[in-house]
């Protein structure tokens, strides 16, 4: 995997981040919000890295792992947006009705699944025997 911050490949564990972007993260996190707390009107991204001496692209990534949440002049001038719809979004890449329909989908697709085991054999099924017959299933689908 490539860190998301830097582009070196990387062993990741659930992180998208190399070791070292993850501990520069850290520590310019509290840089950052400490500027925030005390120039609560900072208009851009831009004018915080010029301020702080922390990476632009560190600041969005903040932004969109939900580390800082963009208001006032911020807000408008994050550039962020939902990445389903497109609307102006102050923190996290999905807006909160994006959310709540994806969330809706996923709830329905959960019963929907449940209603098909329930449906199904209650016998035990080896992993690979499992595997084939969902194939099977998803070629009949098609």
């Amino acid at each position: 995997m490539k860190c998301k911050i830097c582009r070196t490949p990387f062993f990741s564990y659930g992180s998208r981040l190399c070791p070292q972007c993850q501990d520069q993260i850290d520590t310019d996190f509290v840089t950052v919000r400490d500027y925030i707390y005390d120039n609560p009107d900072a208009a851009s991204v831009e004018k915080i890295a010029q301020a702080t001496g922390v990476n632009e692209k560190s600041i969005i990534y903040m932004l969109e792992e939900n580390r800082l949440t963009a208001s006032g002049a911020l807000a408008s001038a994050s550039g962020l947006r939902c990445q389903v719809c497109g609307r102006n979004i102050n923190t996290g890449t999905v807006c909160e009705s994006c959310k709540s329909a994806l969330s809706k989908d996923l709830g329905a697709a959960a019963n929907a699944l449940d209603g098909k085991k329930s449906k199904g054999s209650s016998t035990m099924v080896r992993g690979s025997e499992r595997d084939s017959r969902l194939i099977s299933e998803y070629g009949k689908k098609k």
